[in-house]
């Protein structure tokens, strides 16, 4: 089985567990995977469509898995209930889905030790909702495929991120995010990641030009969406230049 870049990406931030929660698992390519790959003993692939979970039970079946995999017709964490999986791994759905899955599931949320989320979208809102919750970001990935680029975040519980024990093995402190770190992230900026720089570049352009087409439109309208667009491109001119500073 090969897994595409950004779903790769997502496995490789997955810990070693008794149970991963695979939210919105479409044909559950990666709760096989992980379970193939000795990172969970058992899996439970969760979709609220039934035509992706019956794909799911498919694949399940190829990679004879029944003992190990069990699929759950739910919305979000509705099927799940608190301590049911140490590692939840919600990749591929927007950002605001993925925000309001973690709020109406809160509590199976903040039951798991590790929460893996690869949302498409709104990156500023989740990270927001994950230290709502009472996560600390641990680290941050991101990669380029088809045209897109993918950021993956893993959260953990800051008693384990304090004292290294639990699953996410690394030692640490929960430091509170300032309002541009959660814009922007605050590890792949420390990592000096390329590609999320790549990406950073590519979002300085647009905004620039967004800014260019407000100024040259004489309209209300443009004169009000104007401030908010130059400070955006502000905060990310200066997250490039910390990046390239610092290298």
């Amino acid at each position: 089985m090969r897994l595409s870049d950004r779903l790769h990406m997502v496995a490789d931030m997955v810990p070693v567990c008794n149970t991963v929660a695979d939210v919105g698992c479409d044909h559950a390519y990666l709760s096989v995977w992980l379970l193939r790959e000795g990172k969970a003993e058992k899996a439970l692939a969760c979709d609220v469509r039934k035509g992706p979970l019956a794909k799911a039970k498919e694949t399940i079946r190829f990679f004879h898995m029944q003992e190990r995999a069990q699929t759950i017709l739910c919305d979000g964490l509705a099927g799940l209930k608190p301590g049911d999986a140490q590692v939840i791994v919600m990749a591929g759905m927007g950002g605001e889905l993925t925000n309001r899955i973690l709020s109406e599931g809160s509590d199976v949320a903040k039951a798991a030790d590790v929460l893996i989320l690869q949302p498409q979208s709104d990156w500023e809102l989740v990270r927001r909702r994950v230290y709502s919750l009472g996560f600390v970001i641990k680290d941050e990935n991101c990669v380029y495929e088809d045209g897109k680029y993918y950021l993956c975040m893993r959260a953990v519980k800051p008693a384990s991120a304090g004292n290294g024990s639990g699953l996410c093995g690394c030692a640490g402190t929960a430091v509170p995010y300032e309002t541009w770190e959660y814009r922007y992230g605050r590890i792949l900026p420390a990592k000096k990641d390329v590609t999320y720089l790549a990406w950073l570049t590519e979002e300085c352009g647009k905004k620039t030009a967004m800014v260019e087409r407000l100024l040259a439109a004489d309209t209300t309208l443009a004169k009000e969406r104007l401030s908010s667009a130059a400070e955006e491109l502000r905060g990310i001119t200066e997250v490039i230049k910390r990046m390239i500073e610092s290298a």
